[in-house]
């Protein structure tokens, strides 16, 4: 069994910055780019109508001096029509918002300009329009006037916001070289393992810790992979491993203690993971595991063994996961870990005799002059008292009461 201290220290040191990688877009969103996105097409791809209209020729028009000029409709076109018509003097299209301006047509008149009704005014009819402000060149988005064919519309560095995303689509980016979301398989194991929905039979136990694990990856900005559940048997944990070290991350609850069924940190090492460390020394989570799948052509995997009990794989989490997680996205150091700070207690917490202990509590109060209230905590199985925390009371070993008014060191889990 090792300090919390240096298991973390252990963590930092074999978590290393995942590479770039080619993804399809919309799975890049929130990311930098790494390589730009080139655009294949101009944009816009062709000249076209930027609002309801007639598209006429500019001498017809502008010779009018604003007066009305009566025009014949050739053709109505509407966005994704096309004709091979050529707008010859004294003629006009009917056209519509993001159709291709026919050759021959130098503007549109907004179909506001109509003197008579312009639902009668279609290919075979004639048209009257009076505009005042006329100027060839109105209404009409030229070729290319956004970017070209060939254009970097977005360098590298981007972060891929809806617009961003929006702009990649156009120019024609189905996929991008882009940072990357860690991918977190999640195993739960257990012969009493029952999933969400089910009824727990005598003897069995609703899974909680798969969702509540997928959760806390997912709030890391992590793409969680449930693996299901795996029954106490070496062949069904195997297997349901090696599926998980395909993955960035592999994170196990269950099976690390030191029972009979506790069969897990054998079988990794049988898959090729270097232990690294087994039992810290804090409470609770004591059992932890953690090892590393080491390999030539790929990135490693990080392996984690988290205990069964949910309240212990919680806090293991916060403790080891998230840090982890953050060096694999490239975050900044001062972002790694939960922040610490101090806070009053409101009411005595009592710390173990053998380990440094977090315990569930409430923090309320500015941050210079926190307060913390222990919330009722039964033990590493109940997560009653974690679904009210937003941060952890950090008492050291000594098997005391800390009395209401102590000074104490506490975790900021999501301080709100």
């Amino acid at each position: 069994m090792i300090d919390l201290v240096d298991a973390i220290a252990l963590v930092e040191a074999n978590a290393t910055p995942l590479p770039p990688r080619r993804q399809r877009l919309l799975d890049a969103c929130g990311q930098a780019l790494a390589e730009p996105v080139v655009s294949d097409v101009d944009s816009p791809p062709w000249d076209r109508a930027m609002m309801d209209g007639f598209a006429v020729r500019g001498d017809d028009v502008a010779a009018a001096g604003g007066a009305a000029v009566e025009l014949d409709v050739v053709v109505d076109l509407a966005a994704g029509d096309v004709t091979s018509l050529v707008i010859r003097p004294g003629c006009c299209a009917r056209i519509m918002t993001g159709a291709p301006i026919p050759a021959g047509a130098e503007a549109v008149v907004p179909v506001e300009c109509a003197l008579d009704d312009p639902r009668a005014a279609h290919a075979g009819s004639r048209v009257r329009v009076q505009d005042r402000t006329f100027r060839t060149g109105q209404h009409i988005a030229r070729q290319g006037t956004a970017f070209h064919a060939g254009q970097a519309v977005l360098p590298a560095g981007s972060v891929l916001g809806a617009a961003e995303i929006g702009l990649a689509a156009e120019a024609g980016a189905t996929h991008v070289v882009a940072a990357t979301r860690p991918r977190v398989a999640i195993l739960s194991t257990g012969s009493e393992l029952v999933s969400p929905e089910a009824v727990p039979a005598f003897g069995q136990t609703r899974n909680s810790n798969g969702p509540m694990l997928a959760a806390a990856v997912t709030l890391l900005a992590a793409e969680p992979i449930p693996l299901g559940v795996a029954a106490d048997r070496p062949e069904s944990i195997r297997a349901a491993v090696a599926q998980g070290l395909a993955a960035d991350v592999l994170l196990l609850s269950g099976g690390v203690s030191a029972g009979d069924l506790d069969l897990v940190p054998e079988i990794l090492g049988r898959c090729g993971v270097e232990k690294i460390f087994h039992k810290v020394r804090h409470k609770p989570g004591k059992p932890v595991w953690f090892g590393v799948l080491r390999r030539e052509a790929a990135a490693p995997t990080l392996v984690f063994g988290l205990p069964g009990n949910p309240a212990s794989s919680l806090v293991c989490f916060d403790l080891f996961v998230r840090p982890a997680l953050m060096i694999l996205t490239g975050q900044p150091r001062a972002s790694w870990h939960l922040p610490r700070s101090h806070a009053r207690l409101t009411a005595p917490a009592r710390s173990a005799s053998d380990r440094p202990v977090y315990l569930p509590c409430r923090l309320a109060g500015p941050a210079d002059a926190l307060a913390a209230t222990p919330l009722p905590w039964t033990g590493s199985s109940d997560l009653r008292g974690f679904a009210g925390a937003n941060g952890y009371i950090a008492l050291p070993v000594g098997g005391r009461i800390h009395d209401a008014g102590t000074d104490v060191e506490v975790v900021l889990r999501a301080f709100r």
